[in-house]
C-alpha cells in the first residue's frame, strides 16, 4: 500500500512537471492561465470542503477542525513569508512582480533620502526613520515668485526645502530667506492656527511636502525628528523680535505637545536590508523549499487516504488539476527572471518524485496515529491548502484575468462536488 501512496503521490503532482515542461517553451496567454488557474482553484475548494473538512468534523467533531485550520493557515503563510524574503518569491509571478515593485519604491525611497539628507531636521535622525518619511513626502517643484503658502490661510503642509531659496513675508515685510536644508509650515499644523506669514518663491525650487495627517504620523513615530523641530522652533521664535514674547509663551508649550504625541514603544526599528544580496545567495534553495511547501499538504492528504474506504478521488483530480496552472505560470515566470530551463525542469520534475515521497509519509502516519491525531493531521493541511489559494492561485488568476475568473472557479468548484457526491453515492 505504500507503493499505491508513492504513485499516487505522483499522479497528484504529475501535472507539476507537465505545466512546467509548457511553461518552459511557450508562453501561455493570460486569459488561459487565469482560466485554469481559477478552475483548479475551484476544484480544490470544494474537494477541501468534502474530502476533508467534512470527514475530519465527523470523525473528530468541531474542535480538531478549527484548531487544525486555524493552524494550518498560520504555518503555511508565516513560513510562506519567510521564504519569499529569502528569495523564494521568484517561483511566482505574482510574488515576482510584488517584489520588483516593492523594490522599485525602495530604490525611489532612497533617491529621495539623498535628495533630502541635508535638511536641518533630518540629519541626526536614525535611518529607519529617514526612511519612514522618505516613504511619505510627496515632490513639488516651484518656479520663482510663485507662492507656497500664504499668510492667514489654514496650514495643509509641512515643507522641506532641498534646493532653491524663499523669502518669508509678514506684512509687507521681508523677515528672512529659507534656503536649502531649511524647512517651513510646521508651527501652523502644530499650532492649528492659520499661517503666520506668506513664504514665496525666489528661485526656482524643488520642496518635498508632507500633509497634515502624515505630519502627524511622522511625529508619533519619531521623537527624533520632535525633538529637532522644537530646536528649530525656538531658534526661529528667538531670531524673530516681533515673537520674542510668544516665544517665551508658547515655547514650552509647543514643545510638551510634540513630545506628548510621541509613542516611544512604537518606534520603527527595522534597518533596511539589502534584499537583492539575499536573493543571490539563496534564492535557488528558497525556490525549491517554498515550492515543496506548496505540495506538502496535498501530498500528505492523498497519502493519508491512500487504502481508506473513502478514498477521494475528487481530491486527487482537484490536485492534479490545481498543480498544472501553479507549474505553467511559475515556470513560464521563472525563465522570463533568466532562471536556466534546466534548473526549472529539475526543480519541477524533482519536486512530483518527492510529492510521492510525501504521500508514503502521509500513509505511514494513518497507521501510527489516533483518529484525533489524523483528524487534526488533515486539518492542518488543509488550513494551509486554503491558505495557498487566498495567497497565491486566487489572486494571480484575477490579476491574470480579471471578474471572468468567476465563472472558472464556479465551474471547477461544481466539477469537484460532483465528483465526491457520486463517490458518496
Amino acid at each position: 500500500m505504500a507503493i499505491t501512496a508513492f504513485f499516487q503521490g505522483i499522479l497528484g503532482a504529475s501535472s507539476l512537471a507537465l505545466g512546467a515542461s509548457i511553461g518552459v517553451f511557450f508562453k501561455p496567454s493570460r486569459t488561459v492561465s487565469a482560466a485554469i488557474m481559477a478552475f483548479g482553484s475551484g476544484t480544490l475548494i470544494a474537494a477541501i470542503a468534502l474530502e476533508i473538512a467534512r470527514r475530519v468534523y465527523e470523525s473528530t467533531g468541531v474542535f480538531p477542525l478549527l484548531l487544525g485550520f486555524s493552524l494550518g493557515g498560520v504555518l503555511f503563510t508565516s513560513l510562506s513569508q519567510y521564504i519569499d524574503e529569502h528569495g523564494g518569491f521568484l517561483r511566482k509571478p505574482a510574488s515576482s512582480r510584488r517584489y520588483l515593485f516593492e523594490q522599485q519604491q525602495y530604490e525611489q525611497e532612497l533617491d529621495v533620502m539623498q535628495r533630502i539628507a541635508h535638511v536641518e531636521v533630518l540629519q541626526h535622525l536614525p535611518e529607519a526613520e529617514k526612511q519612514a518619511i522618505a516613504k511619505l513626502v510627496t515632490p513639488v517643484y516651484v518656479k520663482p515668485h510663485h507662492v507656497i503658502c500664504r499668510e492667514g490661510d489654514q496650514g495643509d503642509y509641512f515643507y522641506m526645502i532641498a534646493q532653491g531659496e524663499a523669502e518669508v513675508i509678514k506684512g509687507r515685510k521681508v523677515i528672512t530667506v529659507l534656503g536649502a536644508g531649511e524647512i517651513f509650515g510646521e508651527m501652523s499644523l502644530l499650532t492649528g492656527e492659520p499661517r503666520s506669514a506668506t513664504v514665496i518663491a525666489r528661485t526656482p525650487m524643488e520642496l518635498y511636502q508632507l500633509n497634515e495627517e502624515n505630519f502627524g504620523q511622522v511625529l508619533t513615530r519619531s521623537p527624533h525628528l520632535a525633538c529637532a523641530l522644537s530646536r528649530t522652533l525656538a531658534r526661529r521664535l528667538r531670531l524673530s523680535v516681533d515673537c520674542q514674547v510668544a516665544a517665551e509663551r508658547n515655547l514650552e508649550r509647543w514643545r510638551n505637545q510634540l513630545m506628548e504625541q510621541v509613542e516611544l514603544d512604537r518606534l520603527m526599528r527595522e534597518d533596511p536590508a539589502t534584499i537583492e544580496g539575499l536573493v543571490k545567495r539563496s534564492a535557488p534553495l528558497a525556490i525549491l523549499v517554498g515550492t515543496l511547501l506548496d505540495n506538502i499538504p496535498e501530498a500528505t492528504v492523498i497519502g493519508m487516504n491512500t487504502g481508506s474506504n473513502h478514498f477521494g478521488w475528487s481530491f486527487l483530480l482537484a490536485v492534479f488539476i490545481s498543480n498544472f496552472p501553479e507549474a505553467l505560470t511559475s515556470a513560464s515566470g521563472m525563465r522570463q527572471a533568466g532562471t536556466p530551463k534546466n534548473q526549472i525542469l529539475a526543480l519541477w520534475f524533482g519536486m512530483v518524485i518527492l510529492s510521492g515521497f510525501v504521500a508514503i509519509f502521509g500513509y505511514f502516519l494513518q497507521d501510527y496515529g489516533s483518529d484525533l491525531l489524523l483528524g487534526t493531521a488533515q486539518a492542518i493541511a488543509g488550513g494551509a491548502i486554503l491558505a495557498m489559494l487566498a495567497s497565491t492561485m486566487m489572486p494571480e488568476a484575477y490579476e491574470l484575468g480579471g471578474s471572468s475568473v468567476s465563472y472558472s472557479t464556479i465551474a471547477g468548484f461544481l466539477l469537484s462536488f460532483l465528483i465526491a457526491m457520486s463517490g458518496h453515492n
